[in-house]
């Protein structure tokens, strides 16, 4: 019995494609077994992570499940060549004054492929062609210099620094060419 009710647009958009990845929709069956914590035969051995869990139930809570609201949801990080979920990437919600918030995670054993900055680059070009969407916004931690790596190569310009958090954007005029 799923908790997540079925008529979700399942069209709201098509994937995201990148040439080594699939970002798609976490579909109901995913949604609910992230949050009562199942694992699915198609995730990577690692996979999920409680970054995971969590990312699925704010989406959940956040009504972005609706179809209005499914492209500034959660999405799997799916390698191509295996059919493997390796992680979630997507929005902590609509977006406010034209800027919405993208978090990512990628499982330890599908690191340092360069796999987050390439979902990044990829869900970040495809939300700015929204309308109503002119910055993506990320926080990490001052510590986490590998999330920092990552929102660099990704094209994100630091813009604030604090003891706790620091904040990255990429507004529509600062996006990257398509090649890059």
């Amino acid at each position: 019995m799923s908790i997540i009710p079925e008529n979700r647009a399942a069209d709201a958009d098509a994937g995201i494609s990148t040439e080594r990845l699939s970002l798609d929709l976490m579909t109901v069956a995913e949604v609910d077994a992230l949050i009562i914590q199942t694992r699915r035969p198609d995730w990577a051995e690692d996979f999920p992570r409680p970054e995971d869990y969590d990312a699925a139930r704010r989406a959940f809570e956040a009504g972005l499940l609706t179809p209005a609201a499914a492209r500034f949801g959660m999405r799997m990080i799916r390698e191509r060549a295996t059919s493997l979920v390796v992680g979630t990437i997507g929005f902590d919600g609509v977006p406010l004054e034209k800027a919405v918030e993208v978090t990512y995670n990628v499982v330890p054993s599908h690191r340092a492929q360069g796999y987050a900055a390439e979902a990044l680059r990829a869900i970040t070009r495809f939300i700015l062609a929204q309308p109503h969407v002119d910055e993506v916004i990320a926080y990490t931690e001052p510590a986490n210099e590998i999330s920092q790596s990552v929102l660099l190569a990704a094209g994100f310009i630091p813009q604030e620094e604090s003891d706790i958090v620091l904040r990255f954007t990429l507004s529509r005029s600062q996006l990257p060419d398509a090649s890059a």
